[in-house]
């Protein structure tokens, strides 16, 4: 499901705000579009392990601050 046709069939007609979203769908949402609707996992893992693998795929690939701070964490762990 797109996630306008979510917001179409789950918004209240007379409301002015947007209706509620459970984290797990926004989570989804967010995998769908920014990392492709066939990204998956292949490891045999929880559902809240996912979701530490798609947050680290997303800010991989959107965020230059975030990849300068997995630089720098990896640089600090080669010297121990």
């Amino acid at each position: 499901m797109k996630y306008t046709e979510w917001l179409d069939k789950n918004w209240e007609k007379n409301n002015l705000f947007p209706p509620p979203l459970e984290a797990q769908i926004a989570v989804r949402f967010l995998k769908d579009y920014l990392l492709g609707e066939d990204w998956y996992t292949v490891n045999p893992i929880s559902q809240e392990q996912i979701n530490v693998e798609i947050v680290d795929a997303i800010l991989s690939k959107y965020s230059k601050k975030y990849r300068k701070e997995v630089k720098r964490r990896t640089n600090l762990w080669k010297m121990k």
